[in-house]
């Protein structure tokens, strides 16, 4: 008897991939039951699972995984039957599993992918995977006070209404509802696939987010104006290091809006010739862009003078560490748009790291500044990665435009 994990390339795909199934043949009979999707460029045939690049890797190949470890373990037992094997693989009562025990699974495997980005040196991915299992696990903590037996294939639209209400008694806004539920549906939509759960005829989350208007498009990309902007360069400090916080959310501005993250854990090595290179944390897109004076004097200001070290800044680099800096920097920003009188447009609101890529961005329309060179300063996504580098403007083009927006 063998038992293998295939990808069904002679079969039609949808569109998230061939079939992946799970095949027990033994002589004539032949037994296979679909395990999840894939595209050949995220499979490996050779070990017969998915690759890193696929998109729900974290979740699928540690299932794929714990088949084949069956499937060893039944083979060498002498089973002949391919029914039985399939039994024995997938299990009578796999299908009911709870919300906190999938949870618990799900971000136990997130924490292990960081520690291992983190091994490699794949800072940035380390804490985005971090942030991810802690989303996940706050919403999961805050599902489980409500119902604490709640299972994945039982959940119904009462039980989430139910979660829904209580929020809203707790005082959380609609915001933070609509998240915790999205975050919840997400992990049910992964727990279907991973314990092959048989999706409803319609969705338990069907009606829920009803009411729950997330903010609005206005609402969201918060600016400021350039004058502000301007009130922040010439910002006198308290203290010399309080004016880092002010002074890394210029950097982000100088540097086309690029997110926070981004700039904390720059490397040395990252700044050649005087120019910024690097792969935006949100989309991997790689940017380049001119290291303006600006950007030359806050840098010299805060660069790490440890000769030892890879990084471009001096401050912690564990996630905590990053997380406490994020922490402290948006209420000193509070303090210096109080203290400027800053006005955050269109609709008022506080000044976060967030708004110095509006700004950004903001200023650059208002320029009018071509708004596909804005895409390639900012490193948004483009359709496919061929384009990004055959569609490129000249290095003066995106180095003028960005010295329009920041002088």
């Amino acid at each position: 008897m063998t038992i293998g994990v295939k990808l069904l390339k002679n079969k039609e795909s949808n569109s998230d991939g061939y079939a992946i199934v799970l095949r027990v043949s033994h002589k004539q009979v032949r037994r296979e039951k679909e395990i999840g999707r894939a595209f050949e460029k995220d499979f490996d045939f050779q070990t017969g699972n998915v690759l890193e690049s696929h998109p729900d890797f974290e979740v699928l190949a540690p299932k794929i995984l714990n088949y084949k470890l069956k499937a060893r373990k039944i083979i060498a037992s002498g089973i002949t039957n391919p029914d039985e094997a399939m039994r024995l693989v997938f299990g009578e009562n796999e299908n009911i599993v709870r919300f906190k025990d999938y949870s618990k699974k799900y971000v136990a495997e997130l924490r292990k992918m960081a520690a291992k980005f983190e091994k490699l040196g794949e800072i940035k991915k380390r804490n985005n995977l971090l942030g991810t299992a802690a989303s996940f696990e706050n919403a999961i903590n805050q599902l489980t006070a409500c119902i604490p037996e709640l299972t994945i294939n039982n959940v119904t639209y009462n039980d989430l209404m139910r979660f829904r209400k209580r929020q809203e008694l707790l005082g959380n806004s609609k915001s933070t509802v609509h998240l915790y539920l999205r975050t919840i549906r997400s992990l049910y939509n992964k727990a279907l696939n991973v314990y092959n759960i048989k999706a409803p005829e319609q969705s338990p989350f069907k009606g829920v987010f009803d009411g729950l208007k997330k903010k609005s498009f206005a609402q969201r990309k918060k600016y400021i104006s350039k004058e502000s902007v301007e009130k922040l360069e010439n910002m006198e400090h308290f203290t010399q290091s309080a004016s880092k916080y002010t002074d890394l959310w210029l950097l982000q501005f100088y540097f086309a809006g690029v997110d926070l993250i981004d700039i904390y854990f720059l490397k040395k090595n990252q700044i050649r010739k005087g120019r910024v290179y690097f792969e935006r944390g949100k989309t991997d897109v790689p940017v380049d862009l001119l290291v303006t004076d600006k950007a030359k004097k806050i840098i010299e200001k805060w660069k790490c003078t440890d000769k030892n070290s890879e990084w471009l800044f001096p401050w912690r680099k564990d996630h905590n560490g990053y997380k406490t800096f994020s922490r402290r920097m948006y209420c000193y920003l509070q303090k210096a748009q109080e203290m400027l009188n800053i006005e955050v447009l269109p609709a008022g609101g506080n000044l976060g790291s967030k708004v110095a890529r509006h700004t950004f961005a903001t200023i650059g329309k208002q320029k009018g500044i071509d708004a596909e060179i804005l895409r390639e300063l900012m490193g948004h996504e483009r359709d496919e990665v061929d384009n990004y580098y055959k569609d490129r403007f000249p290095e003066e083009v995106r180095d003028k435009a960005l010295l329009d927006i920041i002088c």
